[in-house]
């Protein structure tokens, strides 16, 4: 059965199973647990390291607000991920931070905004918090896309260019989002997918044609915006969104194959509600666990 989501078909997936892991192992799959605002040590992020730990996903991509507490530290809240073999090689930076130095040289990255190549494909990372160096940012971003020959583009920040709740508004960051929502329409057929937090929920959108995927929280449960919020600069449709909960989410993308699939979990009181999204190739396709 087909159905029209916005501009774009997504397909109810009853004739499609998600790649098993030895189908994933010979077709050379790769994966990222994403988490999105787990600055802080609670029962709840205890749980998802322990989640993720158990199913062996140890390389993380951080969506930003990786410090939430100014008199804890970094390394109070992360060395036990660190001890217990955990990987940070994407991290974006947040609204909540200790300072972006202090961030950029615990987790080892090249700078506070940076571009890296993973088994084929491209992830912008920028840093939506600072309000200084916006301009110099966007101007990058802009050199990095145009020049960018993979297939498989995501950009990574932690402020979502759309309001998708009631509680955080695009403009929060204006000057930053300007320059990138300028960015996701003059390279909206180049950039795979974006990856936000900030708004401790879980969803899929479409920007248009762009996809938007929100990580969730771990240790707070937010309300997104239904139906969604108008936006006169983007048609803005939503392709699953949770009900409240905790989440976290995974990516499995494929470079050969160009295939790329998100997703979603659940994680508090036992819940085993989750959401399986095919961002790529498209039509985006999402199956019957989507509730």
């Amino acid at each position: 059965m087909k159905f029209i989501l916005g501009i774009i078909l997504f397909i109810s997936l009853s004739a499609f199973s998600l790649p098993d892991q030895k189908t994933r192992l010979a077709a050379a799959w790769n994966t990222f647990a994403v988490v999105g605002d787990a600055g802080v040590r609670t029962k709840t992020t205890e749980t998802l390291r322990n989640i993720l730990k158990a199913n062996n996903l140890n390389q993380i991509l951080m969506l930003g607000d990786n410090q939430y507490l100014p008199y804890e530290s970094y390394e109070y809240i992360w060395d036990i991920w660190k001890q217990q073999g955990f990987q940070f090689p994407l991290v974006a930076i947040g609204n909540h931070n200790t300072g972006y130095d202090k961030e950029v040289k615990y987790f080892q990255l090249p700078g506070e905004y940076y571009a890296k190549e993973f088994n084929g494909a491209l992830f912008i990372v920028l840093n939506s918090d600072n309000k200084n160096n916006y301009a110099e940012q966007i101007k990058w971003a802009d050199q990095v896309l145009a020049q960018s020959t993979y297939k498989l583009n995501f950009v990574i920040y932690h402020h979502p260019s759309v309001s998708l709740t009631k509680n955080h508004k695009w403009e929060e960051r204006l000057n930053f989002q300007m320059g990138m929502r300028a960015i996701i329409k003059k390279y909206a057929a180049k950039i795979t997918a974006l990856m936000n937090g900030h708004d401790h929920a879980a969803g899929f959108y479409l920007l248009n044609n762009v996809p938007l995927i929100l990580s969730g929280a771990s240790f707070e449960e937010k309300t997104l915006s239904s139906p969604v919020i108008k936006d006169f600069g983007f048609n803005v449709t939503q392709g699953w969104g949770s009900k409240g909960g905790y989440w976290w989410s995974k990516l499995d993308y494929n470079s050969s194959t160009q295939e790329v699939w998100i997703h979603y979990y659940r994680f508090d009181n036992h819940s085993q509600e989750s959401c399986s999204i095919r961002v790529s190739p498209k039509p985006l396709a999402r199956a019957r666990n989507c509730q």
